[in-house]
């Protein structure tokens, strides 16, 4: 009787012994190592602790994914009309004396209409944002909300002005400091140290935020935000607004807009919350001359913008 022929093994020829040698390898070499971290990074991890201890409200959801191409004033005022409470503030702004209208504003459409869209949407996601802001720790919230408020309305005139970024210009001033009232309300202890260090040592915000967390409030704040679903380009300005203008790679982007707004009002004195109000000093240049100078003058100059933001501060907060 024939006998079976032998196997590869038996042989000693089996053409798939070095890719069995290596797979046992690195399958010993994988056993060998320590399990990963549950939870990841310090980033990651304060992240889910900010994100469930302050949701972001449905109703700021909602409004964030209107596209304003396709919108109707109808459809954001009934999105509003959800929220009495935000509903009330936003009246009260419509009704204020900064905008001063003839008749009085009894409805959330009637506020879409007059105010416009842009403002609508930035001032009730502002005021979303203030109410998750609770028990205030290390921040003066009155000179942090007016200083991201004139950021914004500065960075909404640059958009006018260059013509672009203009839905989100107003909405990425106001927030881009979300990541700093996310420390102050999820780790408060934490920013306490960071600030303490930055006084004592005299280093920069997010060099002390980086020794004592492992990441700044920028970078938190950008996690957040996509977390939030906002636009990449919203959460790349409020990722990256602690950055210096020349080293962004597009000086006309979003970014780059909130940057040039937020030098302008340090320049005016106005504090961030975390900083002391300061002197005012020259402003950047490209502020004295046209066509910035100009829009800034058509919009009332700051006198108008300091006007607004009180009027912000006072309805939604």
């Amino acid at each position: 009787m024939p006998q079976p022929p032998l196997s590869w093994n038996q042989q000693g020829n089996d053409p798939f012994a070095s890719a069995r040698a290596e797979l046992a390898r690195r399958i010993a070499a994988e056993r060998a190592q320590p399990p990963p971290e549950i939870g990841g990074s310090a980033l990651d991890e304060a992240l889910a602790e900010v994100a469930d201890l302050r949701p972001l409200p449905q109703v700021a959801q909602r409004i964030l994914a209107l596209d304003e191409g396709t919108f109707s004033a109808h459809e954001l005022a009934a999105i509003i009309s959800t929220d009495q409470a935000l509903t009330a503030k936003l009246l009260r702004l419509a009704n204020s004396a900064y905008y001063g209208f003839a008749r009085r504003i009894t409805t959330a459409r009637d506020a879409v209409v007059l105010l416009g869209y842009r403002s609508v949407r930035g001032a009730a996601l502002t005021s979303c944002l203030m109410q998750t802001a609770q028990s205030p720790g290390n921040l003066d919230y009155d000179g942090f909300w007016q200083f991201s408020i004139a950021t914004g309305i500065l960075s909404e005139v640059l958009a006018r002005t260059e013509g672009a970024h203009q839905d989100e210009a107003f909405t990425a001033g106001v927030l881009h400091q979300i990541g700093l009232l996310a420390l102050d309300q999820g780790r408060p202890e934490q920013l306490g140290r960071a600030l303490a260090l930055r006084e004592q040592s005299g280093i920069a915000m997010h060099e002390a935020e980086r020794q004592v967390l492992g990441f700044t409030s920028a970078e938190l704040g950008g996690a957040l935000a996509l977390h939030w679903n906002f636009p990449e380009s919203l959460a790349g300005a409020v990722r990256d607004h602690a950055q210096s203008l020349d080293t962004l790679p597009d000086t006309k982007s979003l970014t780059a807009s909130v940057l040039r707004a937020r030098m302008f009002v340090r320049a005016y004195g106005l504090p961030d919350g975390v900083t002391r109000a300061s002197d005012p000093v020259d402003p950047p240049e490209e502020w004295d001359r046209p066509p910035l100078s100009v829009a800034l003058k058509q919009s009332g100059g700051m006198t108008k913008v300091m006007e607004q933001v009180e009027a912000l501060v006072g309805s939604l907060g």
